[in-house]
Order: structure tokens, then sequence, then C-alpha cells
């Protein structure tokens, strides 16, 4: 054991120990050295999961003198015999070289020499010469002297024949307190097993146990890097923001916004290569969307925009190519069951591997990486076609779905770890027309129909539906005549028609030609309302749990809602006789047609008494 240097140790940081180099004061001896002490380990918040540690001791703390304040001010270091041949292999060429030249540390004898004293006096200091601080840079930087060793150090104790763990199966250190260690130093390698509900695994931690007169010795604060995925629908405003969405209807055909938000990973520690050449130090940080076929993505406008918003500090906007890169790609394969909601739909992929590896031409190779920021992407896509459609008592969603990958071991940066996000659908309905005489038993061909969106719709209030084409619904500023085709809409042998891939709302139908063989005298006209009710999830993640349809009250009465609640029964007068007898325009036009039967029959009387 070297005893020729005596240094303190100042203090302890979440991930290392810091070293003071202070000279020793006036001080006394401990009667004895302690034996044992404890290490705490800290959450940072209540929402980490707790984490298991295996443990090397690495070296005592012997000779421990305390000043008149009864701090601790001095202490030699003795480095575990079996330990020396590992400790030395982690260190740097340099470290190497200059160890062999001190002999106050080095020996060929493994008894003797003592390189963990040499490390905390000769290397583990700033360029000042002071003591590294681990809490200004988190985790004391990439770069940390001590961060390499300990990353150097986890490494070698990983290959075969290196010294087995101290602490490690049912005797690993644990989250909490961990009593009753053998004092000094210790390594702490993390072996938490992680799973798509945990998160990444700290990087490797040197710190002392606790002594009396030491402070905050003994006391580990892991950082949370634990990044999180959510999704919600938001509502464009047009000029670049969003708010969230209260009520997931959609027309076929329109576009749908998503955002998503996660949190740039804490990765000081952790391999990196800005080439991005070398698989096992590049990072990863994905965020995967997945849509239904009802959802039409293209990898050229997908994404309309990226953002970092640091706790504080003004967001900062990421170049496509430069910062990220975005792909989309086939969902599943040929093997992919029917059952699978997300069978023929799409997955997009926001790489962000080029700003947490500051690749060339990234903002983080400037600026640095912006640990623990939110990223906001938001996600641009069209419901189509293929969309599922809701109508009473049958409610169908479309979903899309999220998850994040990233680098969650900082040895193994090229291990993804996948946590799922939510699940968010999107819901369209569909009404049917049924057309039949008076009595309701003849169904009839031929009738045609305009439909306007009257209000409550998301954005085409006051248009007129037009055609169902494959990109979904056009719509037309004014009624269409009797003979347009887009927006006429006209029953079938069957005496139906089939009105799909609507937006809930108020709709208006009018009758504007009559089938064969029935008046043409006041057609119908009337109001329906598609009314979904919303769940009490929060917004941007509802749901649709009931949709109906109803009547406007005093609707024309020749309009009828079946028993399901599907569909609108409407019956044609075969002539004015068949009219309705009271209320609404029927009553008016037989009122209005005899008022002109009277004032035919005057004019041909007053002729006739004229001739006479």
């Amino acid at each position: 054991m070297n005893t020729i240097f005596k240094r303190v140790i100042s203090g302890a940081a979440a991930l290392g120990i810091a070293v003071s180099g202070l000279a020793i004061g006036v001080s006394t001896a401990y009667a004895a050295d302690p034996t044992t002490g404890s290490i705490t380990i800290n959450k940072s918040d209540a929402g980490q999961v707790d984490h298991s540690f295996d443990g090397w001791h690495l070296a005592s703390l012997t000779n421990v003198t305390k000043d008149s304040t009864n701090k601790i001010n001095g202490f030699l270091i003795d480095t575990d015999d079996h330990m020396v041949r590992t400790i030395v292999a982690a260190m740097t060429s340099d470290q190497k070289v200059a160890y062999e030249k001190d002999a106050n540390y080095y020996s060929t004898d493994n008894a003797v020499a003592n390189p963990m004293g040499y490390l905390v006096e000769k290397v583990f200091k700033d360029k000042s010469g002071k003591a590294l601080s681990e809490l200004t840079s988190p985790w004391g930087g990439d770069s940390s002297t001590l961060r390499v060793f300990a990353k150097s150090l986890s490494k070698e104790l990983a290959k075969v024949g290196a010294p087995a763990a101290d602490k490690t199966g049912d005797s690993a250190l644990k989250t909490g307190e961990n009593k009753e260690l053998k004092q000094g130093l210790w390594f702490l390698k993390d072996v938490t097993t992680t799973d798509d509900t945990k998160g990444t695994n700290s990087i490797p931690i040197i710190t002392p146990t606790t002594f009396d007169g030491a402070g905050s010795w003994g006391t580990v604060t892991l950082k949370n890097t634990t990044p999180t995925i959510d999704k919600k629908l938001v509502d464009s405003k047009g000029d670049g923001t969003y708010t969230p969405n209260t009520q997931p209807d959609y027309a076929v055909g329109d576009d749908v916004y998503y955002e998503l938000t996660s949190t740039v990973p804490v990765y000081t520690g952790y391999d990196i290569d800005s080439t991005m050449k070398d698989a096992t130090k590049t990072r990863i940080f994905k965020i995967n969307d997945t849509a239904s076929k009802a959802l039409t993505v293209s990898a050229d406008s997908v994404i309309e925009s990226v953002k970092l918003t640091p706790a504080q500090g003004t967001a900062v906007t990421l170049v496509k190519d430069n910062d990220y890169t975005v792909t989309v790609a086939d969902y599943g394969d040929v093997n992919t069951p029917d059952t699978d909601a997300y069978k023929g739909g799409h997955v997009t992929t926001i790489d962000l591997g080029k700003y947490v590896n500051k690749a060339k031409g990234s903002k983080s190779a400037t600026d640095g990486i912006l640990e623990g920021a939110t990223v906001t992407v938001i996600v641009k896509a069209k419901l189509n076609k293929d969309a599922l459609i809701s109508e009473p008592g049958n409610l169908q969603k479309n979903p899309n779905k999220v998850d994040l990958e990233y680098s969650n071991h900082p040895e193994e940066v090229n291990h993804a770890h996948k946590v799922p996000g939510p699940e968010v659908p999107v819901y369209a309905y569909k009404f049917d027309i049924l057309k039949t005489d008076k009595a309701g038993t003849t169904k009839l061909p031929g009738a045609k129909f305009t439909i306007k969106a009257v209000s409550g719709t998301s954005k085409h209030d006051g248009k007129y539906l037009g055609s169902y084409g494959k990109d979904g619904w056009s719509y037309l500023d004014s009624e269409p005549a009797v003979t347009d085709t887009d927006g006429v809409f006209t029953t079938g042998k069957d005496g139906k028609i089939n009105v799909s891939g609507l937006d809930a709302g108020t709709y208006e139908v009018h009758e504007i030609a009559p089938p064969d063989g029935y008046t043409a005298i006041s057609l119908p006209k009337f109001q329906f309302t598609i009314t979904p009710t919303v769940g009490d999830e929060a917004a941007g993640c509802k749901t649709i749990t009931v949709v109906a349809l109803s009547l406007a009250k005093g609707a024309d009465v020749r309009a009828l809602l079946s028993q399901d609640g599907k569909t609108l029964n409407i019956w044609n007068a075969k002539n004015i006789t068949e009219l309705p007898k009271t209320g609404g325009v029927g009553l008016a036009m037989i009122v209005a047609v005899g008022a002109l039967f009277i004032a035919a029959s005057g004019i041909f009387a007053l002729r006739a008494r004229r001739k006479a």
C-alpha cells in the first residue's frame, strides 16, 4: 500500500466523486478507521423505475483525519489488490505511461501498487487543478476524465476473467439506502432489466461510501433519463400553431394533424459517432408514427415541423436532412393477419440520429445537444377512402399509434430501447337515403338530391357535397343544377343513396328532381344532424362513444328516420292531392295553387260578363 500522498475528497456527485487536492491543515487522527459505510441511490422523481447495480469495491480509505470542525480533511487511498490490473487496464495510454513513471504509486507488486490513489490525486481534476464538479455539466460531460475512466472500467469488468462483482444478484445495490458496505470507493454498474415500459440504464458510477464528517459522501441521485412519448390530435390554426382537438371526426379527404412529444435523452457519458458510420457508437433516437391504411402519408409532406423547447430559453426549429431524416415504410408484410388494425398501413420514422450524434451540419454540432428539451413533431396525414365508417350502433375507429426508440445503455448505444405511446383514433360517418312512394312500399329510383353542409363541420360549412373520389370529398360553392354530375345524388334501383365519409354536423337534403311519375311540386327539403357523443378523455385524446342521426325540429313530414337510426326515409307524392295537407311547404303550395285557380276562374267570369 502506498502511503506517501494524503489528500481530501471534498464531495460526491450523482455519477462520480469530486476531488479537491486541498493540502492538509492541522488535523486529528481517528482512533480507528471505519470499516463500513452506506450508499444511498436516489431517484430524481417518483416516476422513475427502481434500479439495481452490481458493485465492485475499488479502494479503502485509511488514516482518515479531521479538522477542528470535525470535517474530514485527509486520508490515504489503498487500492484493492485484486482490482489493480483491471484499474490500470482502464486507464488511457497517456495515463498509464504517466502512472508507471510515478514511483509514489506504481509498482509491479499489486500489494503495493496504488492506481486509484494516482487517479484521484493526478487525473480526476479540472484544468485549474480544482475539484471536478459533476454538477456544473450533467454527469461531468462526455469528456470528463472521471466519466471516461468509469466507462472504460465498465468495459474492462465485462471481459472474461475480470474480477467478479462484490455485490450482485440478491445482494446487488438497489434504489434507496444500501447499508453495511465495505467503506471506501465503489464502482456501480446498472444491471436493471429494461423492457418497453422502463427507461435507460444509468451510466457507470464511482462513489465513496458515507463517512462521519464527509457531508454528502455516499449519496447518488440518478438523472431521469427516461424519455416518454405522447401523441394527440391537434387542429391547425393556419398560422403554424395548433390547438388540441376536442372532437376527433373528419370528412374523408380532410387533413388530420397529430402532435408527437418526447424528450431529448441525457446522453452524456454515452458513446457517440458524429460520422454515424460506426453503428456500435452511433446513438439512436427515433420516433415511429404508425398509421392505419385509412390515413395517407407522404415522406415529402408528412412532417410539418420538428421543434426543441428547452426548460429555459426559446424553441429551436430543426431542419430536415440536417438534424433529422424522414422515411415512410409499409407496415407489416404478407404474413400480417387481417385482424391487425394496421395491416396495409404505413410507418413514418422521424430519425433524430443526426442531432443526438452531433453530425456535421446539425444544430447540435455547433450549439450542443439540448438534453432534456421537449421534442415536438407535427405530423400531417389525410383521411382516405379506406377509412372505416361509423354509423348509429356501429362505431369504427381509424387508429394511429406512436412509439419511441432510443439508446438506453451507455456502452451499447446501438441497442434500441422501445417505449410505446398512446393510440389516437379518428372517425367518419355515413347515412342512407331511401326513396319510396307515400305508402312506403314502393322503392323509387331516379330521384335526385343535393346535400349541403350547413353548420358544425370542421371546415366545410356552407359548401355542397361534390364528388367522392380517391382523394375523398370535393365541395361546391353553390347548389348544382339537375343536369350536373358533381353534387347530384340519384337513387338507385333499390331507391337508396349511400352517403359515406362525412364529418359530424348539420346537413341539408334537397330533392331537386322527383322519380318518373311523381309530382315536381313542392319537393322535400329538410335538415338533419350527425351528432357524436365525445368521451371524457383529455383534449387531443378524445374518443367517440356514440353517434346518432336526428331530424331538425319542424322538418318536412315526408322525411322520417328509420327505426335503427341509420336511414332517412323520404316519400314522394304522385300528384298534388298526396302532398302534405297540414304544415310545411305542401300546404303553402296547395294554397298557392288554389289561389291561382280562383284567380283564373275570376278572370274567366269577368271576360264572360264583358262578352254578354
